[in-house]
């Protein structure tokens, strides 16, 4: 397996799935394909994804004969992905082959978004995280269109994102800063300076550094979105990885609108955005509640007596406190 900076590009003659193909059966790809993830995996490349139409390859005959598959992609390895913020790749035309030509476009910045909050499984570590949500939750509701509940949690998420950006709660900094202040104690060792209390201050700087060596694996395995752990491993770079691959695959490079017109600006992605929905929740047809209740088929179950009253029943404080505690 290679540490430099490495990208493969062409035709592979393989697919690494099922969903690379149309027509004909997966028989004729699945041992290549095997062979194939085999070798993806052995080597730890990463697929960078697509552009365009789903498949690079036609046999161009027509009929049931008619075949297509994604044989051309891009793979590259980590060290070659950490050079690049961004990149896409796009499947051209066929024009005059059989084959799509790929079009690599990478860029070394992207513009950054505003980031939607969310919980740090890490913080439960912090006790101040703890006092933090207390506190949101005694203040007093102000006047709001929203529920108590509702309410106490955007107050809730506001003190988080608050305390978060303190600069007090930023692993790296206190990663950092545990591993300058084992480096001093440790150079003490060799002197008369050293004693019994530096070496009590030792032990208790390694059990720090690991705790947040953890809380840093848990926050990229986390944001990874991977629900597995190696117990005693790390090393974040595999988790970070899997994180920036998550992201790019997430990331909307272009959309077609309801004319079928092509937009990549990323002003004119959002626009089409907001247009749909808006088209989505609004509506212009007058439909009366009888038209509706007429619209709805006639084998719907109905509920019993003891179904209406489960419902309209009052919603306790033990029951909201419960679902809270289970909210993932």
């Amino acid at each position: 397996m290679l540490n430099i900076p490495w990208i493969l590009v062409g035709d592979f003659n393989a697919i690494l799935n099922s969903t690379e193909h149309r027509g004909g059966t997966f028989d004729h790809y699945s041992i290549k394909s095997r062979h194939f993830n085999d070798f993806v995996s052995r080597n730890q490349l990463f697929d960078l994804g697509y552009q365009g139409s789903p498949y690079t390859w036609c046999n161009n005959q027509g009929g049931l004969a008619r075949r297509w598959a994604r044989l051309d992609r891009f793979l590259a390895n980590n060290a070659w992905l950490t050079n690049f913020d961004s990149y896409y790749n796009k499947h051209l035309p066929r024009t005059s082959s059989d084959h799509s030509p790929l079009l690599l476009s990478v860029k070394c910045f992207t513009h950054i978004n505003k980031r939607i909050f969310r919980f740090e499984n890490f913080w439960f570590d912090y006790e101040s995280c703890h006092q933090t949500v207390l506190k949101a939750w005694k203040c007093n509701s102000s006047a709001s269109h929203l529920s108590p509940t509702s309410h106490a949690i955007c107050r809730t998420r506001k003190f988080l994102s608050n305390w978060k950006n303190n600069g007090k709660n930023s692993l790296d900094i206190a990663i950092s800063k545990t591993e300058e202040d084992i480096q001093l104690l440790e150079s003490l060792e060799s002197t008369l300076h050293y004693s019994d209390l530096s070496n009590i201050a030792l032990r208790g700087m390694y059990n720090k550094h690991t705790t947040l060596l953890r809380q840093n694996l848990l926050r990229w395995a986390q944001r990874a979105r991977l629900l597995w752990l190696k117990n005693g491993d790390y090393n974040t770079k595999f988790f970070q990885q899997h994180a920036k691959v998550r992201g790019h695959r997430n990331k909307i490079s272009a959309i077609t609108d309801d004319h079928g017109v092509i937009h990549s600006d990323r002003s004119k992605i959002e626009s089409v955005f907001a247009e749909f929905y808006k088209k989505l929740w609004t509506t212009s047809i007058n439909a009366s509640m009888s038209d509706l209740m007429y619209s709805l088929p006639n084998d719907l179950p109905t509920l019993n007596d003891n179904d209406r009253d489960f419902l309209i029943r009052p919603v306790s404080p033990a029951e909201v406190y419960q679902t809270l505690k289970n909210m993932p």
